[in-house]
Parts: C-alpha cells; sequence; structure tokens
C-alpha cells in the first residue's frame, strides 16, 4: 500500500480512535503523511477525540452497573426475599396489577348492580329467549317459534 485515501483515514479514526497509537502499524504512518498533506483532515481527528473523550468518561462513570457475572447470578447467598420476588415476578410491584384487578372487579360490580333493575317480565322474556337458543343449539325439537 503507497498510499491512502481520505476515506480510508476516516475509517481509522472511526475504528481505532484519535490516538495514531492504536492504529494498525501498517497503516499508522501512510496516515499520518495523508494528514501532513492534508491539514484539513484534522477536523476528523478532534471528532474523533471528542469521541473517545466521552466514550472515556462514560467508562469512568462509577454509577454505571456492571452486569453480574453468571457464577453471581446463580449463588444462593445472593437470594434474599426481593431477589426471590423478583425471580419470579420481574414486571416490578405487585401493587399495580391487583390494583388492575380491583378496578376491574368494581367495573363489573357496578355494571352487574346496573342491569339487575330491569322489569321482571323483561327479564323472564330474556331467559327464556336463550333457553331457547340453547335448546335449538343441541338439536331439540322446539314447538314454538323463537320470532
Amino acid at each position: 500500500m503507497t498510499s491512502m485515501s481520505e476515506a480510508r483515514f476516516r475509517e481509522l479514526t472511526d475504528a481505532f480512535g484519535s490516538d495514531p497509537s492504536k492504529w494498525p502499524e501498517r497503516e499508522r504512518s501512510l496516515a499520518l503523511q495523508l494528514l501532513e498533506a492534508h491539514p484539513a483532515l484534522g477536523a476528523v481527528l478532534d471528532e474523533a477525540a471528542a469521541l473517545d473523550f466521552e466514550l472515556d468518561a462514560i467508562m469512568a462513570a462509577p454509577e454505571i452497573a456492571i452486569a453480574p457475572s453468571p457464577a453471581e447470578v446463580r449463588a444462593p447467598a445472593n437470594l434474599n426475599l426481593k431477589g426471590l420476588l423478583n425471580a419470579f415476578w420481574p414486571f416490578g410491584g405487585l401493587w399495580q396489577p391487583a390494583a388492575g384487578l380491583v378496578a376491574a372487579s368494581a367495573a363489573g360490580f357496578i355494571v352487574g348492580m346496573t342491569f339487575t333493575d330491569l322489569p321482571a317480565e323483561t327479564t323472564t322474556t330474556v331467559i327464556s329467549d336463550q333457553v331457547t337458543i340453547v335448546e335449538r343449539a343441541l338439536g331439540a325439537d322446539v314447538e314454538e317459534s323463537f320470532l
């Protein structure tokens, strides 16, 4: 390889960062020669340096939790009541589905209580119509017409 393109220079900085010591040895001298010949490529190095700085800051941040190893996950000493509960119910707190169940039950109770106030003849007619539908579905000979 006797020369390097600007596209390859960008690929080097994207893959290996702004530090030339981290670039592959066989391309390092060609990249530095290209940088000397085209000073505008310094902007590419500046962008890579900014990204390197941000990545280093992220890696050095103490608040980032590192995932436990598989041995730590399997260790029974790490299981407490909360860990055991999370193992069986990983969806968050139990109050959310319980609150949903209570709300649905309350709505069903209210709707059920509302429709029990139908007149007796309407209820009887509805029930007899339902019995007729079930009898016909089961193949019974029904004398009276449903209509």
